[in-house]
């Protein structure tokens, strides 16, 4: 029996008990027969009329109570589960935008830097090409100013020939004659090779082809094979065969040939006892390199930063232009996009040539 029940059975006992205490008072007939046949009507009618209490009201509203208690904790669970569901969405979604967020940021830095670099890419092609028609200009005005001192000096070697032959027929002896004369054939023959190195570096490119490293090397090493032997000057060299470049081969076999005869000026000028010039070329993935070393001492410290310096020189006697270091760096950098450098080694002069492999001949 549930608790429900009990109470109302004792509240209707309780009722029974306070009307036979009542009906006791007023008939004064307290125990007698009339009075049990009474308790008995009553406590039946109270059983009876639990019992229908029970049956008709509290166990439809037991029921009730139950399912809407049953309901109510689904409806919980629920919303519980949904309230779960939308805390995961939200989490999800919060995921989500963070992470779009967080790609629109680097898709502007990456949009930025792009910006950047294309706007310093225009500068720097704005910027070559008045540094290229600036060069042509210069072009076109060195060629003339060769042209026209190639003619002048040709006109000065005329009248030397013209006035040595005029001083032979005269006969006279007189030595400042005859040392303004060499002077003036010496200052002619400074022009006249200045004037062909300038000449030869200003004339049209050749085209850009295919070449080996190694070869166009061992030619420059050849035209000077013979002035080496006469004046003694061993040479070692040590090379990666089959180095393939692609860019100008008679302007790099012109810098070679003016390195190497550098070497030979500086170790004849020293007279250095025992001659040696040591030659190497190796590659790794993306350069290939020339070191060309001599044992003729190096430069002084104080005169290093202007070695690629035009008509600069230090022989004691002025037997060239100053010019091929200066136009060497020039071929090197700006033709063959490589490096030129240069470093006093443990007995002389070092120079260092970096030329870049392209990736379409590797």
């Amino acid at each position: 029996m549930s608790k429900i029940v009990r109470r109302a059975f004792i509240l209707n006992f309780l009722i029974l008990l306070i009307g036979l205490f009542s009906y006791s008072q007023l008939t004064q007939s307290l125990f007698e027969k009339e009075f049990f046949y009474l308790v008995g009507i009553l406590f039946l009618s109270t059983c009876i009329i639990t019992f229908l209490i029970y049956k008709t009201i509290i166990i439809p509203l037991t029921f009730d109570l139950n399912n809407t208690k049953k309901e109510f904790e689904k409806f919980n669970e629920d919303m519980k589960k949904s309230n779960h569901q939308k805390a995961f969405e939200l989490e999800l979604i919060n995921t989500t935008l963070q992470e779009k967020v967080k790609e629109q940021r680097e898709l502007n830095e990456s949009l930025e830097s792009k910006l950047i670099l294309e706007i310093q890419s225009k500068e720097k092609k704005e910027i070559l090409l008045v540094h290229q028609s600036r060069l042509a200009g210069i072009g076109k005005v060195a060629i003339n100013s060769v042209q026209a001192c190639e003619e002048t000096i040709n006109s000065v070697n005329f009248l030397l020939q013209n006035i040595n032959n005029e001083h032979k027929k005269i006969n006279i002896n007189n030595n400042f004659i005859d040392k303004s004369m060499e002077q003036l054939n010496r200052i002619v023959s400074e022009m006249q090779i200045k004037n062909e190195e300038l000449k030869n570096f200003i004339k049209p490119n050749e085209v850009k082809k295919e070449f080996f490293l190694d070869e166009i090397v061992m030619e420059a090493l050849e035209m000077l094979e013979d002035t080496f032997m006469n004046h003694n000057i061993k040479i070692d060299y040590n090379f990666s065969k089959s180095i393939n470049l692609y860019g100008f081969p008679n302007e790099i076999n012109q810098v070679i040939f003016s390195i190497l005869q550098n070497a030979k000026e500086a170790l004849v000028e020293k007279n250095i006892d025992s001659k040696k010039v040591f030659i190497s070329i190796k590659k790794d993935r993306d350069f290939a390199y020339i070191n060309i070393v001599d044992n003729a001492g190096g430069v002084p410290s104080a005169l290093l930063g202007n070695i690629f310096e035009p008509y600069f020189t230090t022989k004691k006697y002025k037997k060239s232009s100053g010019l091929g270091l200066f136009l060497s760096k020039i071929i090197i950098e700006e033709n063959m996009q490589g490096k030129l450098e240069f470093e006093n080694a443990s007995e002389g002069a070092k120079f260092v040539i970096t030329l870049p492999i392209s990736k379409e001949n590797e």
